[in-house]
């Protein structure tokens, strides 16, 4: 029995980058009868997509910011609610 492959962990940057990669290479691509040629140079493009993917990140980060919660140390069991956890 071989050992469990390991296996990386999901970057959504990486993820996203190749999304946006695949969508360039296609709308870059002239096909003719006889051949296909990119019209842009695919490692500028592969540059691109990773520059578009990490502002999509950070910026999504900033927009969900002000809907996180505030107080993340906030302590259940220590603070005194009156009244909460009674029978009635």
């Amino acid at each position: 029995m071989s050992p469990p492959a390991s296996v990386r962990p999901a970057d959504p940057v990486r993820d996203l980058a190749s999304r946006i990669y695949v969508e360039l290479i296609c709308r870059n691509i002239v096909v003719t009868e006889t051949a296909a040629q990119v019209k842009s140079n695919p490692e500028n493009l592969a540059r691109i997509s990773f520059k578009l993917a990490e502002t999509f990140q950070r910026i999504d980060v900033e927009l969900k910011a002000p809907s996180m919660p505030k107080n993340q140390e906030f302590d259940m069991k220590a603070a005194s609610l009156p009244g909460f956890g009674e029978q009635k």
